[in-house]
C-alpha cells in the first residue's frame, strides 16, 4: 500500500498536513517499505486555508494513508471519505513507516 509522509528533511516527522508543499511517497508492504517518489503540490499561492489542503486530497487519492505531525477536522474527515486514513505522529520517517508496516491501515 502507498502511504504518504509530511517531512521537511525527510528523516522527522515535522509538518501539519494543511502545510506540506510536497509528500513523501512510500510503498509500505510485508514488514518493509520503499521510497518511490516525492509528490509536490502547485507552486500557485493558496489564499485560501481550505484550498492549501484540498489540492492535497487530489495528489494523495492512490494512497492509503498519510503520516503527519497535525491534521485538522476537516481534511481529515475529507481523508477518510476518499479513503485515505490520517495518521498524526510524532516520531521519525523510518519508525512510522515500521509501525505501518505492522499494522493492517
Amino acid at each position: 500500500m502507498k502511504v504518504a509522509v509530511t517531512s521537511t528533511n525527510g528523516k522527522d516527522i515535522d509538518l501539519h498536513f494543511g502545510d506540506a508543499k510536497s509528500f513523501l511517497i512510500f510503498e509500505v508492504k510485508d514488514g518493509s517499505s520503499e521510497f518511490l517518489e516525492i509528490r509536490d503540490k502547485t507552486d500557485i499561492p493558496l489564499e485560501n486555508h481550505t484550498d492549501r489542503w484540498i489540492e492535497s486530497l487530489e495528489i494523495l487519492k492512490d494512497c492509503r494513508a498519510v503520516i503527519c505531525s497535525k491534521i485538522g477536522k476537516e481534511p481529515s474527515i475529507e481523508l477518510r471519505k476518499s479513503g485515505i486514513r490520517p495518521i498524526q505522529l510524532d516520531m521519525s520517517v523510518k519508525d512510522a513507516l515500521k509501525e505501518c508496516s505492522n499494522h493492517t491501515i
